[in-house]
């Protein structure tokens, strides 16, 4: 018995001279693993909107700058541009990973400026790029990703008001849109 409040919250049975306590709301360890994002195959990760020359883009506009950071027990390599390792020893399951984006440059006369990080991203057409499912809107979150590739994508907006935006080359152009620039980041994660 941890405490009295465990007995009242229990069941007291009898069966033949035996006491057995029935805990109707003890707490119970968790028998699963916390999940984290799925691991994708392999692939080049997409280049930021304005790098891909889709949009025209000036000094008012966000320039999104996204890094790793190795948090205790692991070992974080910028493998390349936008690439990272991280190594963590022991376990298993999904990993923690702290992701930096903080850095990001709001964009000349912005006052305001918004993060969106995301993966699962699979569209590489540049009209579109479609950003896949947002795991969070801080700044510098920590996301928890299961061993393998990732391809998480920062995309910032400021508040710089834009009643169109012609795409080169895309038949739409984006209408009533603030600033915005995204980077995605390859992060592989390996247990060893």
């Amino acid at each position: 018995m941890r405490n009295s409040q465990s007995v009242r919250r229990g069941a007291l049975l009898s069966a033949g001279g035996v006491v057995m306590i029935v805990c109707t709301a003890c707490v119970t360890q968790p028998t699963e693993q916390a999940q984290g994002l799925p691991a994708s195959t392999q692939r080049v990760a997409f280049a930021s909107q304005c790098a891909l020359n889709v949009i025209e883009c000036t000094t008012s506009w966000p320039t999104a700058i996204a890094s790793v950071e190795a948090e205790d027990g692991q070992t974080v390599t910028e493998v390349d541009t936008n690439s990272f390792r991280v190594r963590v020893t022991g376990g298993s399951g999904a990993v923690p990973v702290q992701f930096r984006g903080i850095a990001s440059i709001p964009g000349n006369t912005a006052t305001q400026l918004s993060y969106s990080w995301s993966y699962g991203a699979s569209d590489s057409d540049p009209c579109t790029l479609t950003a896949g499912t947002v795991a969070s809107t801080e700044s510098d979150p920590e996301l928890l990703l299961d061993p393998g590739f990732h391809y998480i994508r920062l995309t910032v907006t400021n508040d710089v008001h834009r009643d169109e935006v012609p795409l080169d080359g895309c038949p739409d152009s984006l209408t009533d849109v603030d600033s915005f620039d995204f980077v995605e980041l390859q992060v592989e994660v390996q247990r060893y």
